[in-house]
């Protein structure tokens, strides 16, 4: 009886052990995420604050140097980090969970799939953890959105605070829910593309041996898929920035996406690409060189 009592002790002194493990990584994916959402926010919200405009046609102006212009002139430098609040705190947020959930997503498919806890699995099965992290971010990153969106695209200056107040004072809880099919669409496909295919891209660029390419490679990955998830979904937040901002105006989901191609056309969808781009390269080239240098710093803490 006693080689039993000493191997179940064992067993749930491992258990207990990887369980303490689990949590560690877990408040550690949690805190390189926000650490990492806040730098890059930071970093290229200007370049946001231009997208947001553009898409709402603020000040009239349709090209990116237009609007930086436009809005210097009228506003002041100021004005490019009108609503840095509600991001910064939403993408530390949200990118602290984001890491989290993939953490747990990833987990959750290499068990199912037969891969060892230590592999990395496959390009899909990565893109898949990207999507299923995608949506289960949604609910925080749509409403934050939402307050960003009305207050860079207003002409009055408001707090993040203010504006958040108000929107609850009019329409109640549900006001932040305006435009979240579009988001959620738009949530799924950027974090598929973005896990999946920077992971696709690090591949490429190791070398034979399987090292792990540098800085310079994770900065020409982290910029080439945040292009190619804002290509595939800047549709998606166009109908979402329009619904958030007018709701009244743009009801529903087919109904945004009906009339922006009736009034504009498919490029109505590419309003501002250029903003869009540069904002994307900026800020998923900072993401995943933050996020590479963070994690090698919390390597070495542990």
């Amino acid at each position: 009886g006693n080689d039993t009592m000493k191997r179940t002790l064992k067993n749930n002194a491992s258990t207990a052990g990887a369980s303490a493990v689990a949590a560690s990584s877990a408040a550690t994916e949690i805190c390189i995420g926000t650490l990492t959402g806040v730098s890059s926010t930071t970093l290229a919200h200007p370049l946001d604050t231009i997208k947001t405009r553009l898409q709402l046609g603020v000040g009239g102006s349709t090209t990116m140097s237009g609007c930086i212009i436009h809005t210097l002139r009228t506003d002041g430098p100021q004005a490019l980090y009108r609503g840095l609040h509600a991001p910064v705190v939403s993408s530390g947020l949200s990118c602290g969970l984001t890491f989290y959930a993939k953490a747990l997503w990833s987990r959750l498919l290499k068990k199912k799939m037969g891969y060892k806890e230590s592999e990395r699995g496959s390009i899909p099965l990565v893109g898949l953890a990207g999507a299923l992290t995608g949506a289960s971010v949604a609910p925080i990153v749509i409403p934050t959105d939402l307050v960003k969106v009305r207050c860079q695209g207003s002409m009055a200056s408001q707090s993040t605070l203010q504006c958040a107040m108000h929107i609850l004072r009019s329409d109640g809880l549900n006001g932040f829910t305006k435009g979240s099919t579009a988001g959620m669409l738009q949530l799924v496909t950027q974090w598929a593309v973005l896990f999946g295919g920077y992971e696709f891209m690090m591949d490429r660029m190791s070398s034979a041996d399987g090292t792990r390419p540098g800085s310079l490679a994770t900065l020409v990955a982290g910029s080439a898929v945040g292009v190619a998830s804002w290509t595939l979904g800047m549709p998606f937040d166009i109908t979402k920035t329009k619904q958030q901002m007018d709701p009244k105006l743009n009801p529903t989901f087919t109904r945004t996406v009906r009339s922006i191609i009736q009034t504009q056309g498919v490029q109505g969808f590419y309003r501002g690409f250029s903003a869009v781009t540069a904002r994307a390269m900026v800020s998923n080239a900072s993401f995943f060189w933050f996020y590479e240098q963070i994690s090698k710093i919390a390597k070495r803490m542990q």
